[in-house]
């Protein structure tokens, strides 16, 4: 105890004399894995990463793709070109300017396997995308051949685990093609990192947004630095980074729901609530000899109180939302919002008719702080005996219940999935060929038939109908119960202004702090 009070307050004291630098300082539960874009990363790599690098496409703020680095993006007739014509004048960091052969280096760079992108095979063939050809057609205008159509190409280009396929300067890699350090064209710049301690970023003078209405949208939108540089201190305990943020040497971080009433009465503390794109669900093992039967599913998702349920996990901060397709999605519609009905007479005609006879069924949960899978089971599991199911909750550490779910070998989990901006990309989790990846949830012919239609349909029209059957679908089969979109929730200085974090990434630029 005594340690880790120490610990504390070293970090603290350390933290006070950054905080006098009009920085604004932020924590991290962990360490970056690296500095190399789409490289041996983590969601903490990604946020960093963000500040610093843009690809030519990015997410919005509904899940749209829109031109970040590209002044606009045209699509072929056939849908196999794409041609990008960069903004002009844009900067790297280090004062060169961005041309279309810096974008054909990169992208042979990625494709190299000696990079070790992390998303290779997003573009190689061997999952979704062939990219057959790049090249320069002048200065300002870059083409990008496919072998065939694809409703997600620019999506994939705009994923964090890819390093939002940043563009860097040639000059990030040394003579010997080492990575040194990564030279982009976003509003901060790389500083310094002193490992395991932080990670400092410094505004970017040359920085100009792409297009906006003035405000931040996604990755897009406006985009101006306003503070002089970030700071991201690494700081994995929990007890510290509530000092920080109570103290005000922390101006802002991710902090548990339980928090939430601590903040709220503080006179130095805000609360930031801001819901994104990931999932907080109960997967269902289908192969399982009970859970086989769509009518047992079926019973178990009406007898859940699904509003009381949601409001009671996430303390406040989350609304239900029982389709795979986020609520804040430019798809998410009428037909997405239905969900079966809550009615217990209606669940107890389905296990009768599904021959259910009290065989046991057990949801694993953990207990992470900022995540509701054990809340929210408890809650199942007192719903769903009422209407005699046999409901029994196994609590693992996260890392064993990861196992579980990757093995196949469980028949509910409560879990929590991190964001994926297209439903295509958000079906691609769950649905697939269970033989060969027995970590998916779902392998109905026909929504396999429907989740790889999505990913070849270039129509966003049509793409909304092939979501709106496969939500129907989901609503008979019930594979898996969906609850609510997760929530972001962060503690800040009342002195910071703007919204710092958006889909669970610290995001700060137009971010300021009050003097």
């Amino acid at each position: 105890m005594r340690k880790r009070f120490l610990l504390s307050g070293a970090i603290l004291m350390m933290l006070t004399g950054a905080a006098a630098a009009r920085d604004v300082v932020v924590a991290l539960s962990s360490d970056l894995r690296s500095n190399t874009p789409g490289v041996n990363r983590d969601g903490n790599t990604d946020s960093v990463i963000l500040h610093i690098v843009e690809g030519l496409v990015g997410y919005a703020n509904n899940g749209e793709v829109k031109p970040l680095l590209a002044n606009s993006v045209e699509m072929s007739p056939d849908g196999l070109t794409y041609t990008f014509r960069l903004r002009e004048n844009v900067k790297f960091h280090n004062g060169k300017t961005l041309t279309a052969d810096d974008v054909v280096w990169n992208w042979n760079r990625y494709m190299d396997p000696k990079t070790k992108w992390t998303c290779t095979g997003d573009f190689n063939g061997s999952q979704n995308v062939k990219v057959t050809e790049v090249k320069a057609v002048d200065p300002l205008t870059v083409t990008m051949s496919l072998d065939k159509p694809s409703g997600i190409f620019l999506g994939l280009m705009s994923r964090p685990e890819c390093g939002y396929t940043g563009i860097i300067s040639p000059e990030s890699v040394g003579a010997d093609g080492s990575f040194k350090e990564p030279i982009g064209t976003g509003p901060f710049k790389w500083s310094e990192w002193k490992k395991a301690e932080y990670i400092r970023l410094a505004k970017f003078d040359g920085y100009a947004s792409p297009a906006n209405d003035g405000k931040p949208d996604g990755m897009v939108g406006s985009k101006r630095p306003l503070v002089d540089g970030i700071k991201f201190m690494v700081i994995p305990d929990a007890s510290t980074i509530k000092a920080g943020l109570m103290s005000g040497v922390l101006d802002t971080a991710e902090t548990s729901p339980d928090l939430i009433p601590d903040f709220k009465t503080s006179d130095k503390v805000q609360v930031i609530i801001s819901r994104n794109n990931g999932k907080n669900l109960f997967y269902i093992q289908t192969r399982d000899p009970v859970l086989s039967k769509p009518g047992v599913r079926r019973a178990m998702a009406m007898a859940l109180d699904v509003d009381q349920l949601v409001a009671a996990a996430s303390n406040g901060t989350g609304e239900a939302n029982g389709s795979m397709v986020a609520s804040d999605s430019v798809y998410y519609n009428a037909v997405q919002k239905k969900r079966l009905p809550y009615d217990l007479d209606a669940a107890k005609k389905e296990l009768a008719a599904a021959g259910y006879k009290g065989e046991p069924i057990t949801i694993i949960a953990n207990k992470r702080s900022n995540v509701p899978s054990f809340p929210a089971a408890v809650m199942a599991q007192a719903m769903m005996q009422q209407v005699g199911l046999n409901v029994q909750i196994e609590v693992l550490d996260y890392a064993t219940q990861v196992d579980r779910r990757r093995s196949g070998n469980y028949q509910v989990i409560s879990q929590s999935v991190a964001p994926r901006l297209d439903p295509a990309l958000m079906y691609s989790f769950y649905v697939g060929n269970k033989d060969k990846n027995a970590s998916l949830m779902w392998d109905n012919p026909k929504a396999i038939e429907l989740m790889n239609a999505a990913y070849a349909e270039i129509d966003p029209k049509k793409r909304q109908t092939i979501f709106d059957q496969f939500h129907e679908l989901m609503l008979q089969e019930m594979p898996g119960i969906f609850l609510y979109d997760l929530v972001d929730i962060w503690g800040a200085t009342k002195k910071l202004k703007g919204q710092p974090v958006w889909q669970s990434n610290a995001r700060l630029w137009e971010v300021s702090l009050d003097n």
